[in-house]
């Protein structure tokens, strides 16, 4: 079985802890606490899904080829039918499109096209099941992208502070520029703007200036937190853009500052590690040298590294006020106080939180008190014994982990009564990590050149790795830092602990300094989760989400069972209403091979009757609407807005129309050279030829005609599907199977392969001996590419990449 999991294990182990004390175990009480915690990971629990994307950033003609994976299930994997990934604008998150793929035995793939409108800037697929838990949608994935257009953009709306304060009207006044990203002014554009976030304290209506501005004055010595958003709408012809701006503050502190001290709280007398997390006000990491004060006396420096993180140790004085501060021009305004000391509390000192074969912490009491050490990953317990800590005396604790789990698990210190003191995160067997090796016969290809690639999975004292990867190769430039997400990190870091720092060496886990410092940062109140019976929750409520919909005859409900039909392409299914004229569509109706639609209708005679669908496609739009997000800022790793990717066939930028979405499609602009299904044949006769797409020489499609297929043959073009509104057909979004990656002419030396993707694999196999062998071509494009492979065995998740360059002969 590959490293799925369908549901949370209620076993739990008692092992025995090598101590420098004696104890003794209360088996009873540690029953009852291993209930609560078991109770507590299950309602807690939510699937674990997570994408591969052939890339992170992406042109808008580009295609977009995926493989999702589900790590773990909180009902049985076969509930998991439908995979919705939607792509969002980070600007205002609305949604630029949603499509619907088939999830089987836990694994989705697919493929599609990005619009030929789409306007550079930040995005992200937000990738989400049809199951819900608790009446919410279940956690999904998101994956940060770039959009680098090659269409000249003709609204790009830039906000900047001209004035922060002026002392005489009290106000201060931002500045919007319109331009194109040809930097041409936009005179006239229609411009609506309000101040304020839950209440408005300042609205208005203008145009943009002959050089594409607008002055916006506002209330300096009204601005708030509460109130500092500037929202702007810009609108010219049928174009529309949308711009949020935070205002500043006066005498805002000029820093985001985050203290965590090792054990959770600060204790008085006793020794703690203080983790320091800065940030500037856009929240981006700041390498910054700061002091730590003692009733405003220096007693410590304090260096933050590039991701903003730093560490300092004390043994606070209740007595005394601690405070941090960060050495700018104005120290005043960012000087931080350390949190509340505790007259009394036990602490934790880990000198590596990196752990193989044992773990090796010291613990500190500032009274005499019995306690119980308890591992655990919120799931199970793994080790558990009681020990006795004195006043003031550190002691040493060694802890065999040979029951305790690969990754992230917890130590939690409960006194007498069970009730927690503190806790600590650490990572075990660190050093027993799968291993993907990914290797190719030579470093050096020329151009459609065959590439000889060699997979081996590996992991220590086991003796199968057999599992399923995809694999991609791709353009390098095509990877941003600032975006990259690989399964190992996310399996066994980012879905526990968050949202973690962009690492500048690239993969995580496998950066030790990196875990080290995330750890003593991220490591501590995890979960503040209950220690009393009658806090278990009786259960929790999972559902799978369908289309239903309703018949009604104008606006009475029918009384009667009536018949529908789903029609998918070639296939036409039957459906029954009950006797109130309510139904559901199976997702096994809405499955299509290749065309996004599914026509729902009624019988031909009943003209007179309407449908009314519920989609949960829908509810989940407006769901990611509302979704807090904010996107990773890394200030060195910042890939620039106004990068193009040149036309490989030549081509200048063009401009286009941007249409208004209010479906789930895409809206193609009305070119001459597409139809508003999105098909197109090339100048090499091609029906939509990936190397080509967008080009200005593309022709419209004839019905009837036959044309040549991307990988070989031909085929007959049956026409653009479309059909008129009618009030009893609906029309609804189909759910797509993937297709294979398409095989390259090598022979035709006059059709360019220039896609950034040269290979795609959406499922590899690998044996038992965690072996796959390969081969692909390269195309017409030099340079570096990046070659990933990721995806799961039966030890767990793996992940590997390796380099090739690509010349001219």
């Amino acid at each position: 079985m590959l490293w799925i999991h369908s549901k949370i294990s209620r076993v739990w182990l008692v092992a025995i802890l090598i101590f420098c004390c004696q104890f003794k175990t209360s088996g009873q009480q540690i029953d009852s606490l291993a209930s609560v915690i078991s109770e507590y990971g299950k309602q807690n629990a939510t699937s674990n899904l997570f994408v591969h994307f052939d890339k992170n950033i992406y042109s808008n003609n580009d295609q977009v080829w995926f493989t999702s994976y589900l790590l773990q299930a909180v009902t049985p994997i076969s509930n998991y039918h439908t995979l919705y990934v939607a792509l969002v604008n980070n600007v205002d998150s609305s949604i630029v499109f949603q499509h619907k793929f088939l999830i089987h035995d836990g694994y989705s793939f697919g493929d599609f096209l990005m619009p030929d409108s789409l306007p550079s800037g930040s995005y992200r697929f937000v990738v989400n099941t049809n199951i819900k838990v608790k009446g919410t949608n279940d956690p999904g994935f998101i994956q940060p992208i770039s959009i680098k257009s090659t269409t000249k953009n003709l609204l790009v709306p830039q906000v900047s502070i001209f004035k922060s304060f002026d002392e005489e009207t009290r106000t201060g006044t931002a500045l919007l520029k319109i331009l194109t990203s040809d930097n041409r002014f936009i005179e006239n554009a229609e411009i609506k703007y309000t101040i304020g976030r839950d209440q408005i304290i300042k609205s208005g209506v203008a145009k943009s200036s002959v050089i594409g501005e607008l002055m916006i004055d506002f209330p300096a010595d009204k601005i708030d937190a509460g109130n500092n958003l500037l929202n702007i709408t810009i609108k010219k012809d049928n174009q529309i853009r949308y711009i949020k701006y935070e205002l500043p503050i006066l005498n805002q502190r000029k820093f985001e500052i985050n203290i965590y001290p090792e054990s959770g709280y600060l204790v008085n007398g006793l020794l703690s590690k203080v983790g320091v997390e800065i940030k500037d006000l856009t929240h981006a990491a700041v390498k910054v040298k700061a002091v730590l004060l003692e009733d405003n006396e220096v007693i410590d420096t304090i260096n933050t590294n590039s991701m903003g993180l730093g560490f300092f140790s004390i043994v606070p004085n209740i007595n005394s006020k601690y405070s941090v501060k960060i050495l700018t021009i104005n120290t005043e305004l960012n000087q931080y106080d350390l949190p509340k000391i505790l007259k009394d509390g036990v602490v934790i000192n880990v000198k590596d939180v990196i752990a193989n074969k044992d773990f090796r912490l010291k613990l500190q009491s500032s009274f005499d008190t019995k306690i119980h050490v308890v591992v655990h990953n919120y799931n199970a317990i793994s080790l558990h014994s009681e020990m006795v800590l004195k006043k003031g005396l550190a002691q040493n604790v060694r802890l065999d982990l040979d029951s305790v789990p690969i990754g992230l698990n917890t130590i939690t210190i409960l006194n007498s009564e069970f009730k927690p003191l503190t806790e600590r995160i650490f990572f075990s067997h660190y050093n027993d990590l799968n291993e993907l090796k990914v290797s190719t016969d030579k470093a050096e290809y020329e151009l459609r050149d065959s590439v000889k690639l060699s997979i081996k999975a590996s992991a220590s004292n086991k003796n199968s790795s057999q599992g399923l990867v995809s694999i991609s190769c791709t353009q390098t430039n095509r990877f941003s830092t600032l975006n990259n997400m690989n399964i190992v990190d996310y399996a066994m870091l980012e879905k526990e602990l968050v949202k973690l720092p962009v690492n500048p060496m690239g993969i995580k886990i496998t950066d030790r300094d990196y875990l080290n410092n995330i750890l003593t940062v991220k490591g501590w109140r995890r979960y503040k989760w209950p220690l009393y019976k009658d806090s278990i929750s009786k259960g929790k409520v999972i559902t799978s989400e369908e289309i239903t919909g309703q018949i009604r005859k104008g606006k009475k409900k029918v009384t009667l069972p009536m018949q529908l039909f789903a029609i998918a392409k070639s296939n036409v299914y039957t459906m029954q209403s009950d006797s109130n004229g309510r139904f559901m569509v199976p997702y096994t109706n809405l499955i299509t091979e290749n065309k996004n639609k599914v026509w729902v209708s009624l019988n031909k005679n009943a003209s007179d009757y309407n449908l009314i669908i519920n989609d949960p496609a829908e509810e989940l739009k407006k769901n990611i609407r509302k979704q807090p997000y904010e996107a990773e800022v890394f200030k060195s790793l910042l890939p620039s807005d106004n990068q193009v990717f040149a036309d490989p066939g030549g081509n200048t930028l063009k401009e286009v129309t941007i249409k208004n979405i209010k479906s789930d499609g895409m809206q193609f602009a009305k070119n001459g050279y597409m139809n508003s299904c999105g098909d197109y044949v090339c100048l090499s006769n091609i029906l939509n030829c990936m190397n080509h797409f967008g080009n200005a020489s593309n022709k419209m499609p004839r019905e009837g005609a036959q044309y040549r297929n991307q990988g070989g043959g031909t085929s007959v073009y049956h026409g653009c599907e479309e059909r008129k509104k009618d009030p009893n057909i609906t029309i609804l979004s189909g759910i797509k199977f993937g297709k294979e990656f398409y095989k390259f002419n090598l022979d035709n030396k006059e059709e360019l392969i220039n896609v950034s993707t040269i290979f795609w694999d959406y499922q590899k196999t690998l044996n038992q001996q965690g072996e796959a062998n390969l081969t692909f071509t390269t195309g017409d494009l030099t340079g570096s590419f990046k070659i990933i492979v990721q995806g799961v065995t039966t030890n767990g998740p793996v992940y590997g990449e390796q380099y090739i360059t690509i010349k001219r002969p």
